[in-house]
């Protein structure tokens, strides 16, 4: 089964499984937009943060490769009369040219290793410099939690981890947390989270 195929078989309810309100975090750390900043939010499933950052006042692209999340995500921005362009798109090899965004806003995205740094590594080209990106993600410590996340502990995010990634990066948060989830149906309760907010060097 393809990563779509997966995707869309989850998505193929009326109901918002991570639910219409934005991740705790991004809503959190996310500044207000000056104007014509961009934002992207890659792998955004239904929608839900990029029709956050939208109303944050960002020019939003907002993608997933799964047709069904991204009508949805459609419709949520629809529902909140709000624009944002939502579009079907493989987030490990983004159709964007390199410093295209002044914000990326990652939201639980968990890959096996070679495809992590793909991610990453495209994500921080698409990024412009001086601008921010923002991250939470599951720990290792997530596992024997039912709030959502893979069990593959290689899959699995560290602070260490982050801060190696993101060396030369300005990092103005960057911790392992415990915290209760409450987004949609699949991510209740008690979650091992990292999150982090770095500013790309100029």
């Amino acid at each position: 089964m393809s990563a779509s195929e997966f995707w869309n078989q989850k998505y193929q309810t009326d109901e918002y499984i991570f639910g219409k309100a934005p991740n705790d975090f991004i809503k959190a750390v996310t500044p207000l937009a000056s104007a014509q900043e961009t934002a992207y939010a890659p792998a955004d499933g239904e929608g839900r943060n990029g029709v956050f950052l939208a109303h944050m006042g960002y020019q939003v692209t907002s993608s997933d490769i799964a047709e069904l999340a991204v009508a949805k995500a459609r419709a949520l921005a629809a529902e909140k009369n709000l624009s944002v362009n939502a579009l079907v798109a493989d987030c490990l090899n983004p159709p964007f040219a390199d410093n295209s965004f002044d914000l990326v806003a990652v939201c639980f995205m968990h890959f096996r290793y070679e495809d992590n740094v793909l991610f990453m590594e495209a994500n921080k080209r698409l990024l412009k410099p001086g601008g921010l990106f923002i991250l939470e993600g599951y720990t290792r410590d997530q596992i024997p939690c039912n709030s959502g996340g893979p069990k593959n502990p290689d899959m699995m995010l560290s602070a260490e981890g982050l801060c190696q990634t993101f060396s030369g990066y300005d990092i103005q948060l960057l911790q392992e947390v415990r915290r209760n989830l409450n987004e949609g149906p699949r991510h209740q309760g008690m979650a091992a989270t990292v999150q982090l907010l770095a500013k790309k060097p100029i």
